[in-house]
């Protein structure tokens, strides 16, 4: 197979870690640019159920609304986007790496990834179950296999960087297209009439449920009979609802009273049967958005336009004014579309806001993605943003750090908080939290070569202890 990648020869072909030489700057920037959205939106999910994500938070004004939307608008989704494409972009620099020294890259590699699944794993159980590293790393296994199959001389025309760029964008894009244009269709096909008629009954029957719920009298219906009129129909699909709605609570009301007053095991043992619950769902995730993403970023890096991002000034200028002017809009229009009233009950309202939404979510990335490069290829602003390179070379650190913090201050084995705080004083305490870490994050590279997570990342990889303070140069 000929190498996709720029020429190894600058590449250490000693055994062990990418050396501080060889690291692209611009990554460790935009890891710690992608940090900052990651926290404003998770820090969320530590004051409600996580089983609740997607939906708005009822009871919010002011500050608060205000905070909900800029995140849903400008954050939400694309920052873990962001993130992923630079895992894929990482994993294209370290496999590099590995074929220059003449390694097992595919035994090395599936150590460095096993490792991730096990932090991940622990972070999920013991800490929040919002984790992405355990899905990272079985989408990065997939990864791998595919780059084995080069090697084995496989999907030859996959090789190519250029077809693997349009491969991953189908890859992401299709899903949402597809339900997008059937949602459209149906939307088309049915009448107006009938589709007013549809969304009346549905609020009848939510309303119904809801009475049922609250003590109402059923009224008396034949469930074996074949000749039930309307109102005994509504009368069955309301008590189907009832149920529905009644164990809704019954499990967000677990989720709220074990974190927010329960013990640190009890908090761990229902994580873990959330985990256990959710896993089917996190292998689609897998498959249709993490996976293709990293497939992206693996072809980007290996086209060199990131390696070589200065060269490519106009071509992110484009990415940045397209995406951000493109993405911004579809995910206001589908915001807009989640606040109509009776949103919840009209499914194919839900399928085109959804869609919108998740699209602008790609789009709006490609432009946060451009905007940065373009910014970082001006010496000017390059010099301003080198501060987001300390905070990105501990980006695992950091990350697992939000979690350690804000589990501490929000769950009930900590102080508490959960439920209580809004959303304008999360950010706020989001905030806080990162400065923190901009300005801690050099000074701890000045005396250490690594995060101490990612040391220890290092040192089960390698099966070895790896240098972990810096060695001060003879003076005299």
């Amino acid at each position: 197979m000929t190498d996709q990648f720029a020429n190894p020869s600058t590449i250490s072909s000693s055994p062990g870690p990418v050396a501080e030489t060889q690291r692209l700057i611009i990554l460790d920037i935009l890891r710690g640019f992608a940090l900052w959205g990651i926290l404003l939106m998770n820090i969320e999910w530590f004051n409600r159920p996580v089983s609740e994500l997607g939906q708005w938070e009822q009871g919010q004004e002011g500050l608060a609304l205000a905070a909900a939307w800029f995140v849903r608008l400008f954050v939400e989704g694309k920052f873990y986007t962001l993130f992923s494409l630079l895992f894929g972009m990482g994993f294209a620099i370290m496999l590099r790496h590995g074929k220059a020294t003449g390694r097992d890259y595919f035994a090395w590699f599936s150590r460095r990834l096993t490792v991730l699944f096990l932090f991940g794993l622990l972070h999920l159980v013991f800490l929040w179950s919002g984790d992405i590293l355990h899905s990272y790393a079985m989408a990065g296994f997939i990864l791998l296999g595919m780059v084995w199959l080069f090697d084995k001389g496989y999907l030859q025309d996959l090789q190519r960087p250029h077809n693997q760029l349009r491969v991953a964008l189908w890859w992401l894009g299709t899903p949402s297209v597809l339900l997008l244009l059937a949602a459209l269709l149906f939307s088309t096909q049915n009448t107006g009439n009938q589709h007013e008629q549809d969304w009346q009954y549905e609020q009848a029957v939510e309303a119904r449920a809801k009475l049922l719920m609250s003590g109402a009298t059923p009224m008396p219906v034949d469930e074996n009979s074949t000749k039930l009129s309307e109102p005994q129909l509504l009368e069955l699909d309301a008590r189907l609802r009832a149920e529905e709605l009644k164990q809704n609570a019954l499990e967000l009301g677990q989720e709220i009273q074990v974190l927010g007053q329960g013990t640190f095991l009890q908090a761990s043992a229902f994580r873990l049967q959330q985990a256990t619950a959710e896993f089917p769902f996190s292998l689609i995730n897998i498959l249709l958005a993490i996976f293709p993403l990293f497939l992206l970023g693996y072809a980007l890096q290996g086209s060199g336009m990131i390696e070589n991002y200065q060269r490519y000034s106009r071509v992110w200028k484009i990415l940045c004014c397209g995406g951000i002017g493109i993405g911004l809009p579809l995910s206001l229009w589908a915001l807009i579309l989640m606040r109509a009233p009776g949103f919840e009950l009209d499914s194919w309202l839900g399928a085109v806001a959804y869609s919108l939404y998740y699209l602008s979510q790609y789009v709006l990335s490609a432009g946060y993605l451009g905007g940065l490069l373009w910014l970082c290829s001006q010496p000017r602003w390059l010099a301003r943003l080198r501060g987001l390179a300390a905070m990105g070379k501990m980006a695992l650190t950091h990350y697992l750090t939000h979690s350690l913090v804000l589990s501490l201050l929000f769950f009930g084995y900590g102080l508490g908080w959960y439920g209580q705080i809004d959303r304008a004083w999360q950010l706020l305490i989001a905030l806080t939290l990162l400065s923190c870490q901009l300005l801690v994050s050099p000074w701890w590279l000045k005396y250490f070569q690594f995060g101490p997570l990612e040391w220890l990342w290092r040192c089960l990889t390698y099966k070895a202890w790896q240098p972990f303070r810096r060695v001060k140069a003879a003076t005299g």
